[in-house]
């Protein structure tokens, strides 16, 4: 019997599902890559808010907001007052959030503290106390 040239059914069966379960890995590593990547974005944002409210804003006013609005930290890129998503710090369902601690009356505080909701570690917290 002569064989012809080519490859059988069954070889490029094999062929498809390794490279079928190839690209899986690659999906699942990629997607775990760019949630890294948010996570670390998401550190840096609440970095640059922290280090804004302690050494600009505390250093002008001697207080903390109760709330960020738009311009209370006018020290930073506004864009990093933005979640991933788009949404503003202390907004519901967004992954920042801001406390201002011990405030009197005039929305004046001694403390606060900021959060960002990672996705692949736990709360990322930096406070003032």
């Amino acid at each position: 019997m002569k064989r012809e040239d080519g490859f059988t059914v069954i070889e490029l069966v094999i062929f498809f599902v390794i490279l079928a379960v190839l690209a899986v890995f690659f999906v699942i590593q990629k997607l775990d890559l760019d949630a890294s990547y948010k996570d670390q974005d998401r550190k840096i944002a609440v970095n640059a808010m922290y280090y804004s409210l302690t050494e600009v804003f505390y250093e002008e006013n001697r207080y903390y907001p109760s709330e960020i609005e738009d311009d209370t930290l006018w020290a930073i890129d506004p864009e990093l007052l933005y979640d991933p998503w788009g949404i503003f710090v202390g907004e519901a369902d967004g992954d920042y959030r801001y406390e201002g601690l011990d405030c009197d009356n005039n929305g004046r505080c001694k403390k606060f503290k900021l959060t960002a909701e990672l996705e692949k570690e736990a709360e990322y917290v930096r406070e003032v106390y």
